[in-house]
């Protein structure tokens, strides 16, 4: 790597003899955060059994990820934004490294210190798809050796190691569970799970330079999609007949340097990141024989980053510049099988429908027929940055603006082949086949400005306020291709027999599956009160985003579903935080509130002008409660979201649900004893919505889990 390469040769001239460990901050972490900032510390993400993204949910205000699916829809919302598919609107960073693929973003926490999350757009500090804010995640570094052991509801258990000497620690672990939700079709669970994770950092200081580095990877195999059908105003229990499972192994090594002169201060930070993914899924979700998926991924990327600040601190300018750059490629096999049922439902029935009884029918006699697809897709972006803070007694100023160019190239390779037979004129079946190839390509310039003051009447109390934009990303509709092929392939069949085949026109080409880039414009205004043992802040926002990205699902018996720029929409809200400490005593609270309504959307079927956002809900909340003495914790706390509408048209919409949870603690000498309960009340409530071939489906929630556990510090 470029930084790795610079950092020996600057270490080949430093002394011999080093200074104690040093941890290697990256320059990034310091820029100022003109907004709100929500901090979570590891004693509270382990009283709230948080070990994963999807527990951050409304303990940041306006944050919501719901936990459905599988590890590979990591789905992420905030004020009024955000998809099921492809780019996220908030940037995850681990020890300051950004994760790019989404698929990466639901990974077990692995020995968290802290949790910062950065309200608002983010774009001139951290560019694209960070519109909504930054989740950024601090590992800790260990001394000695620290081991727990847990075991819960449905089998669920948890082993983790953790440790450090000198300069180095790393971290284990490993987790189970049987899963929560049966398929009554099968008799057993379909979303059992097990994976585990490594983790090993290293730091070093010398006279002038700071060195660190940190290599996370992790390996899963587990099930999931429990998804029950809509019928009769009830969520039918989990029934499909095909596969569904989702194994993943990523690897993410970062090299960081810090460079200290006379003049200057450098910061140089790379990463290398690998994706590798296999999805199989019922996709008809019925104990019918219609059709299935199987999606096949293999990614990497190289990221770079630059950092360069003035080593003088000039009283009244504080000025940084920075340049980011990576370049991704990934490989990705999409093969859809159709099978019996499906060529029935799907095609003949469509097909035959169109034909007069007098002249025949058709006959597909294949027991199933592929519709292979397979791309190739390259992304890269190049980005030069940079921010001045101007302090001028009580105020101060900030000013940033960030040049940033994306682009992106896919490649695509579609075929179809099946046997068909005009009954009762031709005597055996004909072979039909369609092949399918091209590629596209997109990009453009993204200028991303951001102004911000802030008025700090005494030591405790801070007046904001801002505007910064924001984008996200576009991109390529790949689950879209195998309707475009089954519409290529029926309308050549009835050509062929010269009928006409009734069956809507999903997308008639591949130019039809891009999508354009996100952009938000931001103003937001806040005030903060940090005392000593009490900490309160507020914000206030109005957001306008253009090209906003949806996922919508075609009209019709269709099978895929596609991401689409909805014209536009607004959104305005508050957000509200509070954290109080005393005498072993806690508390926080937090609560969000969004309004986000298309201003301008009309899919080509109706006109969603004045709906709500789908997806995101209108509250958060947040509220906790606990105690720490000198052998013992206790803590317990609500979590509210909602109401959240499921459609374009708001015609389902999921009410505000509350749940409980509670954390209890034992401390002997070097042994710690918990115990652990999530949904206590075994609140039911559904956490996804989607249509699938005309139908709808719901996930619900999990039940009330509980969890025992023991926790040990060896050395």
């Amino acid at each position: 790597m470029l930084t790795a390469l610079i950092a020996m040769m600057l270490l080949a001239g430093s002394p011999a003899d080093t200074l104690a460990p040093a941890i290697a901050v990256a320059g990034k972490t310091e820029m100022r955060v003109t907004g709100m900032v929500s901090g979570i510390k590891a004693d509270e993400l382990r009283q709230y059994g948080i070990n994963n993204p999807k527990g951050v949910a409304a303990i940041v205000p306006g944050l919501h990820l719901p936990d459905y699916g599988a590890s590979l829809t990591s789905s992420i919302y905030v004020r009024g934004l955000g998809s099921r598919m492809e780019n996220p609107v908030i940037g995850l960073y681990i020890d300051d490294f950004p994760v790019l693929d989404k698929n990466s973003y639901d990974l077990d926490y692995l020995d968290v210190e802290s949790i910062r999350f950065l309200h608002g757009p983010q774009g001139t500090a951290y560019g694209r798809n960070s519109l909504a804010g930054v989740l950024s995640i601090r590992t800790a570094a260990h001394k000695g050796l620290r081991a727990a052991l847990e075991y819960g509801s449905r089998h669920h258990a948890l082993a983790q190691v953790s440790g450090g000497y000198g300069n180095h620690s790393f971290s284990a672990a490993y987790r189970h569970s049987s899963g929560f939700f049966p398929n009554t079709h099968t008799g057993k669970m379909c979303d059992p799970y097990d994976g585990g994770q490594l983790r090993w950092r290293w730091e070093k200081a010398f006279d002038d330079l700071t060195l660190g580095n940190l290599l996370q990877a992790g390996v899963s195999s587990e099930g999931g999609f429990a998804y029950g059908a809509w019928k009769d105003g009830e969520v039918q229990p989990v029934n499909y007949n095909d596969e569904g499972s989702y194994r993943r192994i990523t690897v993410l090594e970062g090299f960081k340097a810090r460079l200290r002169k006379e003049n200057i201060v450098l910061d140089l930070m790379t990463s290398a990141q690998i994706l590798a993914d296999d999805m199989r899924m019922d996709q008809d979700y019925s104990p019918q024989s219609v059709f299935t998926l199987q999606q096949r991924q293999l990614s990497g990327a190289q990221t770079f980053e630059a950092l360069l600040r003035p080593a003088r601190r000039f009283s009244h300018w504080k000025p940084v510049t920075g340049f980011f750059g990576f370049f991704k490629a990934c490989g990705m096999d999409a093969p859809v099988l159709f099978k019996r049922d499906g060529i029935e439902k799907l095609i003949l029935d469509n097909a035959n429908g169109g034909i007069p009884d007098d002249i025949g029918y058709l006959e597909i006699p294949d027991a199933s027929f592929p519709v292979d697809s397979r791309f190739s897709i390259l992304s890269w972006n190049a980005a030069l940055y940079h921010e001045s803070v101007f302090p001028v007694g009580r105020w101060t100023f900030t000013a940033g603006l960030r040049i940033d160019y994306e682009g992106a190239w896919m490649g695509y390779d579609c075929f179809a082949a099946l046997h068909y037979r005009m009954v009762p004129f031709m005597a055996s079946p004909k072979p039909f086949e369609d092949t399918y190839t091209g590629d596209l390509f997109h990009g453009g310039l993204q200028i991303l400005p951001k102004l911000a003051v802030q008025f700090a009447p005494s030591g405790k109390w801070l007046l904001s306020a801002s505007v910064a934009k924001g984008y996200r990303a576009g991109g390529f509709n790949t689950q879209i291709f195998s309707d475009i092929l089954q519409n290529r392939m029926m309308n050549g069949l009835m050509a062929d027999l010269g009928v006409y085949f009734d069956r809507p026109t999903v997308s008639a080409v591949a130019d039809n599956t891009e999508y354009q880039p996100e952009e938000l414009w931001n103003f937001e205004a806040g005030f903060g009160y940090h005392g000593e043992n009490f900490r309160a802040d507020a914000t206030a926002f109005y957001a306008n985003a253009v090209n906003q990205q949806i996922t919508v699902f075609p009209p019709g018996m269709t099978t895929g579903r596609m991401m689409t720029n909805a014209g536009r929409s607004r959104s305005y809200g508050v957000e509200l935080q509070a954290s109080y400490e005393n005498a072993g005593f806690m508390g926080r609270a937090s609560w969000g509130w969004n309004d986000a309504r298309f201003t301008e959307f009309n899919d080509g079927q109706a006109d969603y002008s004045g709906n709500s956002i789908p997806y995101s809900p209108s509250h958060t909340l947040f509220v906790s409660a606990g105690y720490s003495g000198n052998r013992f914790e206790v803590e317990a706390h609500v979590r509210g979201i909602g109401p959240i509408a499921w459609n374009e048209a708001n015609t389902l919409e999921e009410p505000f649900y509350v749940t409980l949870g509670a954390d209890a603690r034992v401390r002997f000498g070097r042994f710690q004893v918990y115990l652990r309960g999530e949904n206590l009340t075994g609140t039911r409530f559904r956490t996804f919505y989607f249509k699938s071939m005309g139908n709808e489906f719901f996930q619900v929630s999990k039940p009330a889990v509980f969890t025992l556990g023991v926790q040990v510090s060896i050395l």
